[in-house]
């Protein structure tokens, strides 16, 4: 429910938000200004943290309240609603699909805000399996307009491994580096909690890129190496 989730996420904010800002020093941080980059990182961890406790076997069938339209001035009001989740939504999807959502919604950002300049990602047909070349400039592509739009101070993406595929790029392996991106603390953090879901932006927007392109990525992994978070995956 999303009241739940309200709550949770709340408590996760008030509970790490102090220690946190003390580990960057004063002045370092805009509390709610999520343009600063530090602000947005400890976000992202408790908006994580609070996803990986509520997406373990949560009901199929429950109430949630909801807000109802008041008149300005008036104290806000809510109404029990009682929310049916998706049958062919069961609980052991809902990762999959919670990152495939967060892919697909970034990708499509960034095809609505630079699709019609010189940045675009290099068009690839629907399910058209191109070659592992095509594959590489496309990711390089998504990989620069992370870079431009803020998300990390320098990135590169490269073939770790040729498939041997002779008509297409399965079994390809990549791998794609981002220099102090702006998750770098809440990634390291979650990832010592090994959370259901991860805040792997980079990640599901390339899953998202290579599944319209009628690919699956396959042996994903997410690191970090002092400032940099490293991707790795192949493909089928």
């Amino acid at each position: 429910p999303m009241d739940h989730f309200q709550r949770d996420f709340f408590l996760i904010r008030q509970a790490e938000y102090q220690p946190y800002a003390d580990s960057l020093g004063p002045g370092t941080m805009t509390q709610g200004d999520l343009a600063d980059p530090n602000y947005f990182d400890f976000i992202s961890f408790a908006q994580y943290a609070t996803i990986s406790r509520e997406i373990v076997n949560p009901p199929a069938v429950f109430e949630e309240q909801q807000p109802v339209e008041v008149e300005d001035g008036e104290p806000q009001q809510f109404v029990k609603v009682v929310v049916r989740r998706d049958p062919f939504l069961t609980n052991n999807v809902l990762s999959q699909k919670h990152s495939e959502l967060v892919g697909n919604s970034i990708l499509d950002k960034l095809n609505e805000k630079f699709g019609d300049t010189a940045s675009s990602i290099p068009k690839i047909e629907p399910g058209s399996r191109p070659d592992a070349a095509k594959v590489l400039e496309a990711i390089k592509q998504v990989t620069n307009l992370f870079l431009v739009s803020g998300f990390a101070l320098e990135g590169s993406a490269a073939i770790l491994k040729e498939g041997q595929s002779e008509k297409d790029a399965a079994g390809t392996q990549f791998c794609i580096s981002l220099t102090s991106p702006a998750t770098l603390w809440s990634g390291q953090a979650l990832k010592s909690k090994k959370p259901s879901v991860a805040n792997d932006f980079m990640l599901k927007t390339i899953r998202a890129l290579l599944s319209r392109a009628g690919y699956t990525v396959v042996d994903s992994s997410v690191n970090y190496v002092n400032n940099q978070e490293i991707s790795s995956f192949s493909i089928i």
